[in-house]
């Protein structure tokens, strides 16, 4: 409820200082006034550059693990917009509004410590050597957007824009190994414990976690994920008019996410979007 009060301000807010500026202005040669507003719609494509901002314990009942902190990865969006001229045809604001599919998804490295391993030393006996580990987790997450944005010509085609967005999850889920670097001849001894899913790699991996990203804890046991996922978006487009019903708008923005992954984690995902609307006049 806190989060669509503050997206219904931003809308009326929006229209008030749109509609505002527009009469202020009045009628010029360039502005001849309030005409048949302009509408236009489209498909929108892009890259995303994840960013994760997390602080994740590579096993979570033990402090002592090393933590995740810094994820990134290469995602994408595809979808459709429509565009709202506000006041008349000449005006420089219009809304935005874009039902989108997000891929955010995240890789972590963490690399742990060096510690003594027994290995066979062929001779009947066992040897001590050392071991180096690696732990990482690689995040699959993506979402179903809606973005209101608001949009303001600055001239001569370059525009700025920004608004909220609301996201709701479509797939997450979170994969965590702890993995043997070297020596090769060295694995794992397998346990019972309840942390470990399951070995891999001849028992060189240990893989952690395969799940959703709200791990359960002895502290927490009842993390839960966030299904909804709200965000700001802003950034500057510059429209290519072409001449003909066909406009080219390629931008860059900027995805800071606002809501955690989980509800006990800090976990927040935002991107670096650069992508391309196809406008088609109405």
């Amino acid at each position: 409820m806190r989060y669509f009060t503050i997206f219904l301000a931003l809308i009326l807010c929006t229209f008030s200082l749109a509609f505002a500026q527009e009469e202020e202005e009045g009628p010029t040669p360039l502005g001849p006034g309030k005409g048949s507003a302009a509408i236009y719609l489209g498909p929108v494509s892009g890259f995303n550059r994840s960013i994760h901002s997390a602080n994740l314990a590579s096993f979570a009942d033990d402090p002592l693990c090393p933590f995740f902190t810094n994820g990134s990865s290469n995602g994408f969006f595809i979808g459709a917009f429509y565009e709202q001229i506000l006041g008349g045809i000449t005006s420089k604001h219009s809304l935005v509004g874009r039902i989108i599919f997000n891929s955010m998804p995240s890789s972590f490295i963490k690399e742990g410590d060096t510690y003594p391993s027994l290995v066979e030393d062929g001779k009947g006996g066992f040897t001590t050597v050392l071991s180096s580990t690696r732990h990482t987790l690689d995040v699959t997450y993506s979402m179903l957007t809606v973005e209101a944005m608001y949009k303001f010509n600055i001239a001569y085609g370059l525009v700025v824009t920004g608004g909220p967005t609301f996201d709701f999850v479509l797939k997450s889920n979170l994969l965590q190994k702890m993995e043997l670097v070297e020596p090769a001849n060295v694995k794992f001894k397998r346990t019972e414990d309840p942390r470990v899913k399951r070995y891999e790699n001849n028992d060189r991996t240990i893989v952690s976690w395969d799940g959703p990203p709200a791990r359960p804890t002895n502290q927490n046991p009842d993390v839960k994920e966030s299904s909804v996922r709200f965000s700001l978006k802003f950034g500057v487009q510059y429209e290519i008019i072409t001449g003909t019903k066909i406009d080219i708008i390629p931008g860059i923005f900027y995805n800071l996410g606002v809501t955690n992954v989980n509800n006990v984690e800090s976990w927040k995902v935002s991107a670096i979007q650069a992508g391309v609307d196809i406008r088609f006049s109405l």
